[in-house]
């Protein structure tokens, strides 16, 4: 099955196209602000370099949330668009648990901006708990020195680390989230937790 995994949540825009145990091709750049300029382009250079024409597509796998306001509506609206043209099955996955892969152990960070994080602990693809959106002072406080950490680290004094997850797209198989109605597929914000009062 080609599949064609789409993250545009934060910071990078992150694109895959894989069958069902390797990848054929994929990006992961930089492009905060500017996934709309590219993401069309860098879709149809992945395709291009693998020799394959877009109607070989059958799957498409996308980012939901949490994450940058637009950059999750352009991630989505492309995941509609080419699957209504294309007539192929859309499935989600979180934009933390994609960044998370199967690790054994990590603490996911991303930023949500006015003092605050997106976080999520997981395990071996598993949440434990749940996605959160935390204060800064709150999230600083109750990680440990020992605890690995993924994503904007900087916001809480660690190291900023981001790196290729392409291949988080293919292990996390089992966590895809097969859409059935299209036109429902929508950005997934998180509400403020309890410890956030505004």
């Amino acid at each position: 099955m080609i599949t064609l995994g789409i993250d545009t949540s934060f910071h990078y825009l992150t694109l895959v196209l894989f069958d069902e145990q390797h990848i054929l091709a994929s990006i992961q750049k930089v492009a905060f602000k500017k996934q709309s300029e590219l993401v069309l382009v860098e879709i149809e250079q992945l395709f291009l370099s693998c020799g394959l024409k877009p109607n070989a597509l059958e799957a498409i796998v996308v980012t939901d949330g949490p994450g940058s306001y637009t950059g999750l509506r352009i991630g989505l609206t492309i995941a509609k668009v080419l699957g209504s043209l294309a007539n192929v099955k859309i499935y989600t996955l979180s934009s933390l648990q994609v960044l998370a892969g199967l690790d054994e152990d990590i603490h996911v960070l991303l930023d949500a901006r006015a003092k605050r994080v997106y976080y999520a602990h997981y395990q071996k693809g598993n949440v434990i708990g749940e996605e959160k959106i935390l204060p800064l002072e709150t999230l600083s406080n109750q990680l440990g020195p020992n605890d690995r950490i993924i994503g904007d680290g900087a916001l809480i004094n660690r190291e900023t680390r981001y790196p290729d997850y392409t291949e988080h797209f293919i292990q996390l198989i089992d966590k895809w989230i097969p859409i059935r109605d299209i036109d429902a597929l929508i950005p997934r914000y998180l509400k403020a937790n309890e410890d956030y009062h505004p």
